[in-house]
C-alpha cells in the first residue's frame, strides 16, 4: 500500500502550489486559438509539458516498433484544444523526444527498478496556522531511502538560464516544503532530485 500521505486536516487558511491550482482549474486550461497564424506552428510549451508529465505519471514512454505513444499523445494534445495538424505533430514529436531522452538517462533506470515508486503525490501540511497543499511529481524508494523527483520540461540552455527560472518560481522554498512534507508523513528525510528534461537538448539531473 502507498504511504499515507493524506489525512484529515482542520479547516483554515489554505495555500496551494501551482500543481494543485492547475488540477482544480475550472474549466481546464485549453488552447482556444483554433487557426494558427504561423506557417509552421509549434505546440504551446505548456501543452508539451502537460503531456510529458501525464506520461511520466503513468510511466508511459515511446514504444519503438509497437508504437502506441503517438496516438495517445495526439489524443492528449486534442484534449487541450489543439486542432491544427502541424501543432499536433509537433506536440507528439516534442513529447516523444523529451521522454526518450529521459529513458536513456540513469535516473530512469534507478526509478524503474525502485522498491516503490509513486507519482503525482498530493500532500497537505499545517504550518503557522495555514494549510499548505501541493503535489510532488514523483517519490521513489531505493537503497533504503526515499527520493523526491521534480521534473522540468522548460527549455534551458545553461546554468544561468536555469537559475533565473528557479528564482522565478521560488524553487528553494518549494523543495523545502516537499522535504518537510515527506519527512513529517514518512518519518525520514528524503533526498531530492531536479530533473531537467530539456537542458540544451538533453537531460540534466541535479541532486
Amino acid at each position: 500500500m502507498p504511504p499515507p500521505l493524506l489525512g484529515a486536516i482542520p479547516s483554515g487558511v489554505e495555500r496551494i502550489d501551482a500543481g494543485v491550482a492547475e488540477q482544480e482549474r475550472i474549466p481546464p486550461q485549453r488552447v482556444w486559438r483554433v487557426v494558427p497564424v504561423a506557417k509552421s506552428p509549434r505546440a504551446p510549451r505548456w501543452v508539451v509539458g502537460s503531456i510529458v508529465h501525464e506520461a511520466l505519471a503513468a510511466w508511459r514512454f515511446p514504444d519503438g516498433d509497437a508504437e502506441v505513444f503517438g496516438p495517445w499523445a495526439a489524443a492528449r494534445a486534442r484534449s487541450y484544444g489543439i486542432t491544427d495538424a502541424c501543432e499536433l505533430e509537433d506536440a507528439v514529436t516534442q513529447s516523444r523526444r523529451l521522454l526518450a531522452g529521459f529513458r536513456r538517462h540513469p535516473l530512469y533506470r534507478e526509478m524503474d527498478g525502485a522498491e516503490r515508486r509513486l507519482h503525482e503525490v498530493p500532500y497537505s501540511l499545517i504550518r503557522e496556522g495555514e494549510v499548505e497543499s501541493g503535489i510532488i511529481d514523483a517519490l521513489y524508494r531505493a537503497d533504503g531511502g526515499w527520493t523526491i523527483v521534480e521534473f522540468k520540461t522548460d527549455r534551458v540552455q545553461d546554468q544561468a538560464g536555469a537559475e533565473r527560472l528557479l528564482a522565478e518560481i521560488d524553487y528553494a522554498a518549494k523543495v523545502a516544503r516537499y522535504v518537510t512534507a515527506v519527512e513529517q508523513l514518512l518519518g525520514e528525510r528524503p533526498g531530492c532530485v531536479l530533473c531537467w528534461l530539456n537542458w540544451a537538448g538533453g537531460v540534466r539531473v541535479s541532486r
